[in-house]
């Protein structure tokens, strides 16, 4: 097997190695797409039943001003009962009749926050289910991640074993060190010439590039992208 030959199986590693490394560092930004998807159900939820308890509370504060203003009549007719006057009396009676429409206007306000909280309480229990749904489907896509990355980095383990093993099999070390020197800069190393092209950059190369190219006596790298050429 000739150099140019070890380096492009080498390369072939690489290039997995490379592939499999960007997937792994992409798995956590992909999870976290899936828990922040998750997250706005919860707060869809945390919002339907904030609004079911602010108008329950609502609910409540018509019942108080119900109570009270009954309250208010009970003390009113008690105190009918101890009048001397007709005219008094009238009053009083004037007083709790302003207090029943008082007691009706709020009873009928109440009827449609009793709706309101209805359809909420309808509200509240889809988002659950929703949620619920959600949190499942959420749940097994990234148990999915968290499987598809243990088979990557056990895959990872066997390429960068099998890369050492082939990097030990280049005895020329200023090949070798040239070859990683560019592959860190660059998607490869080692391109082919084609049409008198460089592979990589994909500009003309010139004759004289070209021909010892096509030798592979030596290594013969382009002039402008520095990725060692065949």
């Amino acid at each position: 097997m000739s150099m140019i030959e070890k380096l492009l199986a080498l390369q072939e590693e690489d290039v997995r190695i490379r592939e499999i490394e960007k997937e792994l560092s992409d798995i956590p930004l992909r999870k976290g797409i899936e828990e922040a998807r998750l997250e706005e159900h919860k707060q869809a939820l945390q919002k339907a039943e904030d609004a079911l308890k602010a108008k329950q509370a609502e609910v409540k504060e018509q019942e108080l001003e119900v109570e009270t203003a009954r309250g208010q009549i009970t003390k009113l007719r008690q105190q009918q009962m101890t009048l001397k006057t007709n005219k008094e009396f009238k009053a009083i009676e004037s007083e709790v009749e302003t207090l029943d429409a008082s007691i009706a206007g709020i009873e009928d306000r109440e009827l449609v926050l009793m709706d309101d909280v209805e359809s909420l309480t309808h509200a509240v229990h889809e988002q659950k289910e929703s949620l619920a749904r959600e949190a499942a489907g959420v749940k097994q896509d990234v148990s999915a991640w968290d499987d598809r990355a243990k088979r990557l980095e056990s895959d990872l383990a066997e390429l960068r074993e099998r890369r050492a093993t082939r990097a030990a099999t280049i005895e020329d070390e200023e090949w070798l060190a040239r070859y990683e020197r560019v592959m860190t800069r660059r998607d490869r190393a080692i391109v082919p010439v084609e049409d008198g092209v460089c592979g990589g950059c994909h500009l003309q190369c010139p004759p004289y590039i070209i021909h010892d190219a096509k030798k592979q006596a030596s290594m013969v790298s382009c002039n402008f992208c520095g990725r060692i050429l065949y």
